[in-house]
């Protein structure tokens, strides 16, 4: 697949010439909410919307502040999802399909892919990313992106940058090491920067390492356009460029939305003053104008959304993975009458709330699509709707409780096959705050555990964003996880439960048994200003894998109805010259670059092996290449993912692989010097089914710089546990196969969790301070006297009461206006109006709001926390501009 880059525009600066300097000024700030300006009509006007799996544009009679009210448009499978296929060309496909209804749509840019890291499980914007490794990540953004600008509709990358939690994300400040940085948390960006050139990228609320994501130049200016090459624009997050004269200063081209004319006052403001340069300014409208040019004036298509809807489903069931499997799937086709527990067979999640909900076209639930299969379905709903949970009696709680656990009981006498749905909820999951537990809603956990006394032979068929614990896997025939796989679930669903399509979605992500496990517990998702990424490099399995911490399902893992056998390892050379390492640009899936000849290095690294369906059916294989680094006394993860391909055979048939890996697969951030470096010494090269079930494997010598580094005299924390003095821990999943082409079963061997450190233990806060290797930011909580416009309303109520109420006030209002609407202070668009509100620097509010809450409010309520209620009162009553 050949990526599709951003074209270059001659005409820019014959555009730039003919705009005055207040034309250049607004240009820097959107119209609306979705649209750029256009320069008093010497530019067409560029409309974006939110995506990233489906369009969410809002025309004019729809309610702007209401984000789930949209216009109608295809629910393709959520990120987290898709990521599960590790499919490069099925997200090409999707991506290309987006674009198409964009294009039908009038729409410029659609505001994907989010790309975060998945720091923690529990973050409740999870379901809009891809992974927890930055590789992953990186290469299935890049097939988006590829996918979407090669119909010419612009893309924009998010959210840049160490947006990793819902908790305070609009003010929080992500302070991490520059090694984490690098290799983690901007690496996946690199790739998507470095392969495809996004059209845009995104920049989030949140602070890096002191400064406000917009704010900074050391990121988005000497990093993304000074070592990546980025050509593209900056654009900020809704309402995220505060200190509009800095943003600009630092790199950043267009501030979203309308500020209501705060913006380009402050910016003029700012020039008068001297303080911002026109060529800073024209820098800017610069890039505006080449995006506008890029992606301005597209033809209209016509959309199949048949076609597309089946193209969801093919996504879904190609996405969904299968955790457990006792021989139970896939059903068989003599037995008609089949057992449905649980409301989510009816009303089933398929999607996450906030700014990425589509308003979707109505595809059949499971029930009906196990009915159009022929089935006889007996159902109960077991537990409430989501929507009613907190206005169900008790009474009708054990009314739906004891119909599901008589039917169960039914269905064991009748030996009828069970599917049992549940999962995570919206009231659980969502954009705007986060989890703090792996739980399963009580209500479903309640009634899961009384149907699992009277009958043990059945399939969990689960729906979520992120991981949850699935304490009765034991108690269970088969676990089906189906992620939040769009708006054809149902029928993806009783696709794979049947065999008409075999699973071959595999984890995109490590499933922790606990919260208590997971590397950034001490400091994710707390309510303080500063957090710091104590855990480092070691993110996901990085860390399960090094620091030999049990978890119950592992990265890349997924089962299949077939088998597959690894043969035939051959790596090219025993020697590996990996001095250029940081000129080499590292693998997207299974080839150095995403285009032929993107790659800077002298030479590649050939691994071949040959991979064989060895079962009856057809299906697909994951493959994984892990390297393993060199044990040293240095920080640095056992195993790293380096590359990935999906291969789909037929029953019986084999195939021949080839992957390339260039020196970034043996490579590491280099704080001193700056750049990536290969330490040299002995590695090995991993083929494997996942991160525990590795195939093939042959050892590597490199050739790269000679690195000392002792960490472990200066980081004792980060060495608590030395993974070649602990036997190694074993997943809970482990696989036997067996050669009945009847059961096709896959068992599960009951693995007692024994835990071999305790994370508490781990990453001390002094470690921490001295791996970071400068002072560690300030975020100081504010007093009265250090108020400003660039702290939120939560804190000024810590410390003023008359701001306490007039928070209350505030947050009143929404929840009146969302009753009004009919929705709940449970719905993720409520939470996130509240967030927005409470969390937000009260100049975002300004911003948010097109001036609505003017700047005078705004400084009136600083004052107010300030204690000068006098000079309060003169600003509140100042005349209005």
């Amino acid at each position: 697949m050949k990526a599709t880059k951003n074209p270059k525009n001659t005409n820019v600066q014959e555009a730039l010439d003919k705009l005055t300097l207040q034309e250049k000024i607004r240009l820097l700030n959107g119209v609306g909410s979705w649209y750029t300006s256009d320069a008093n009509g010497k530019l067409p006007a560029v409309m974006m919307t939110d995506g990233p799996h489906g369009l969410r544009k809002q025309g004019k009679e729809q309610n702007l502040a209401d984000i789930n009210d949209s216009i109608q448009s295809t629910c393709f499978p959520t990120a987290s999802c898709v990521a599960n296929s590790w499919d490069l060309d099925l997200m090409h496909e999707m991506s290309g399909a987006i674009a198409d209804q964009a294009l039908k749509e009038e729409v410029g840019i659609v505001l994907g892919c989010g790309m975060n890291i998945k720091r923690s499980p529990m973050c409740g914007r999870n379901f809009e990313y891809f992974s927890e490794d930055p590789l992953l990540a990186g290469s299935l953004a890049a097939a988006y992106i590829d996918g979407m600008q090669s119909k010419n509709v612009g893309t924009s990358i998010k959210h840049f940058c160490c947006n990793n939690q819902e908790t305070r994300r609009q003010s929080s400040d992500s302070i991490v090491d520059d090694r984490a940085l690098r290799e983690i948390y901007l690496r996946p960006f690199e790739i998507a920067v470095r392969n495809t050139q996004p059209t845009t990228i995104m920049a989030s609320y949140n602070k890096v390492n002191g400064k406000y994501s917009c704010l900074n130049k050391e990121i988005i200016t000497d990093i993304v356009r000074g070592e990546w090459g980025y050509e593209g624009a900056v654009i900020s997050d809704w309402g995220a460029a505060v200190s509009i004269a800095d943003c600009i200063k630092a790199g950043l081209d267009l501030a979203m939305p309308d500020s209501g004319g705060y913006q380009p006052d402050m910016i003029q403001k700012a020039y008068d003053e001297g303080y911002i340069t026109e060529e800073e300014i024209n820098r800017s409208a610069a890039k505006v104008i080449e995006l506008i040019q890029r992606v301005a004036n597209n033809p209209k298509v016509d959309v199949d959304y048949n076609e597309h809807h089946q193209i969801a489903r093919k996504i879904a069931a190609n996405s969904a993975v299968l955790l457990k499997n006792d021989g139970v799937l896939p059903l068989s086709d003599k037995q008609k009458d089949i057992v449905v527990l649980g409301q989510m067979a009816d009303g089933m999640r398929f999607q996450g709330g906030g700014s990425s909900h589509i308003n979707a076209f109505t595809g059949p639930n499971a029930i009906d699509s196990l009915k159009a299969a022929g089935f006889n379905v007996h159902y109960a709903p077991a537990y409430p709707a989501d929507e009613d949970v907190e206005t169900t009696s008790p009474e009708e709680f054990q009314r739906l409780a004891q119909e599901a656990v008589s039917l169960a009981k039914e269905a064991e006498v009748k030996k009828m096959p069970v599917l049992l749905f549940c999962g995570l909820t919206n009231r659980t999951e969502g954009e705007g705050f986060d989890r703090h537990d792996m739980n399963l809603p009580s209500e479903q956990l309640s009634v899961i555990t009384k149907i699992l006394q009277m009958n043990r032979n059945i399939t969990v068929v689960a729906f979520g964003g992120s991981p949850f614990a699935i304490p009765f896997v034991d108690d269970v025939a088969a676990v089906l996880h189906m992620y939040l796989a769009g708006e054809a679930v149902g029928e993806a669903c009783v696709d794979l439960l049947t065999g008409k399509v075999n699973p071959s979605g595999k984890l995109s992500e490590s499933y922790p048994f606990s919260e208590k496990d997971v590397p950034s517990k001490a400091t994710w998702g707390k309510e303080t200003p500063d957090i710091e990424y104590r855990e480092s490099i070691f993110t996901g399995y990085r860390f399960y894998d090094t620091f030999n911490v049990p978890v119950q399902y592992e990265f890349g893992y997924g089962l299949s109805y077939t088998k597959f056998s690894y043969t035939g390892l051959e790596v090219s050379a025993a020697d590996f010259d990996a001095t250029d390492a940081n000129s080499a640009i590292g693998n997207v899936g299974a080839t150095c670059g995403y285009a032929a000849g993107a790659s800077k290095s002298k030479k590649n690294l050939k691994v071949k092996f040959t991979v064989k369906n060895t079962g009856k059916v057809a299906g697909a294989e994951v493959v994984q290449i892990y390297v393993k680094n060199p044990k040293a006394d240095y920080l640095r993860p056992s195993r790293e993912l380096r590359a990935f391909t999906k291969v789909f055979l037929e029953p019986g048939k084999s195939k021949k692989v080839t992957i390339e890996l260039d020196a970034k697969a043996f490579s590491m951030f280099d704080v001193n010097s700056n750049e990536y470096i290969a330490p040299a010494g002995n590695y090995e090269i991993q083929v494997a089914a996942s991160l525990n079930d590795v195939k093939l494997k042959k050892a590597i010598k490199v050739k790269g710089v000679k690195y000392t580094a002792d960490d472990r005299a200066k980081l004792g924390s980060y060495f608590v546990a030395d993974p070649e003095d602990v036997p190694k821990a074993k997943s809970k999943t482990k696989t036997s196969a067996k050669a009945s082409t009847k059961a096709k079963t896959e068992k599960t061997v009951k693995v007692e969790k024994k835990v071999t450190v305790n994370v508490d233990d781990l990453f001390t806060h002094e470690d921490f301070a001295k791996l970071y290797g400068k002072p560690l930011p300030e975020d100081l909580t504010p007093v009265v006297g250090t108020f400003s416009i660039l702290n939120n309303i939560n804190e000024a109520a810590a410390i003023s009461p008359i701001c306490k109420k007039i928070r209350e006030k505030m947050v009143e209002r929404i929840v009146n206006d969302a009753k009004k609407r009919g929705r709940s202070e449970n719905d993720p668009s409520v939470k996130i109006g509240i967030c927005g509100c409470t969390e937000n620097p009260l100049e975002s509010i300004i911003l948010l709001s097109a001036r609505e809450f003017h700047e005078n409010y705004a400084e009136a309520i600083a004052h107010l926390a300030n204690n000068k209620k006098f000079a309060a009162l003169k600003t509140f009553l100042k005349k209005r501009k």
